[in-house]
Formats: structure tokens, C-alpha cells, sequence
């Protein structure tokens, strides 16, 4: 595999990485209303069938991202290879400094602490902030 390639692969990892950022905000942000609509008024246990199935979904994201993650470190290591071998382009010098600098890592550290923080919240709002919720319709909570 050429340098060349490598990048156009860096390339389609960040565009999927992007596309998984999106459906994790879609599924947040969809989750967020049904909050607010329907399971603040619903029984305990399809509070907990929702939830659990909040759960499965940000599972298989957060498993994508481990894998789409050790995919990146592949292709770090082809890039250190190759500027070993014959020496990078530009560009493949600035995505190899990108990786060497921790901003990749950073990057993933920030968006598992997100993860978390919003998946405690979402706990939180689904069992437990049923008072919190109330509409202004229903007066002042």
C-alpha cells in the first residue's frame, strides 16, 4: 500500500468517524424528546426497555468506534513505515504528526468522557427526574 492510498483511507475513516458522530447526536437528540414526550408519563418498565435499548445502540456505536479506532492506528503504523522506508509527503507527514502529537487520542478521550457524561444524564432523566419534567401546562414546577 502507497502513501497515497493510506490518506485516501485516513480520508474515508474520518468521513465515517464524522457520519458516527452524527447518528450518536441523532439517537441522543431523539432520545432527549421522547424523554420529554413520552417517557416522562410512561410506567417504569418501558422506561427500562427504553433505556435498555438506548443502551444497545450506544454499545454497538461505542464497539464501531474501538474498531474503527484500531483501523486508524493501522494506518499510523503504514505511515511510520513508509517515512522509514522513502520518506512522507507533506501530507502524510501532517497526519503522522497529527497521531504522534495525541490529538487523535485526545479526540477519542473527549468523546468517550462525553459518552459518559451524557449517558449518566439520560439515566438520570429517564428514571429519576419524573418531578423535573413537569410542562409549564401542568404550573409551576
Amino acid at each position: 500500500m502507497n502513501e497515497a492510498d493510506v490518506i485516501e483511507q485516513m480520508v474515508e475513516y474520518q468521513n465515517i468517524l464524522l457520519l458516527g458522530v452524527q447518528v450518536f447526536f441523532t439517537v441522543i437528540s431523539a432520545y432527549v424528546v421522547a424523554i420529554w414526550v413520552f417517557l416522562r408519563h410512561a410506567g417504569a418498565g418501558l422506561r427500562l426497555f427504553s433505556f435498555f435499548f438506548l443502551s444497545l445502540v450506544l454499545a454497538f456505536l461505542g464497539r464501531i468506534a474501538l474498531g474503527s479506532s484500531q483501523v486508524h492506528d493501522g494506518f499510523i503504523a503504514t505511515l511510520a513505515e513508509i517515512d522509514r522506508t522513502t520518506g512522507l509527503s507533506p501530507t502524510g507527514l501532517a497526519a503522522l504528526n497529527n497521531s504522534e502529537t495525541g490529538l487523535d487520542a485526545l479526540i477519542q478521550q473527549s468523546l468517550s468522557g462525553g459518552l459518559a457524561i451524557v449517558y449518566v444524564a439520560l439515566f438520570f432523566l429517564t428514571f429519576f427526574a419524573r418531578s423535573t419534567l413537569k410542562s409549564r401546562a401542568n404550573g409551576p414546577a
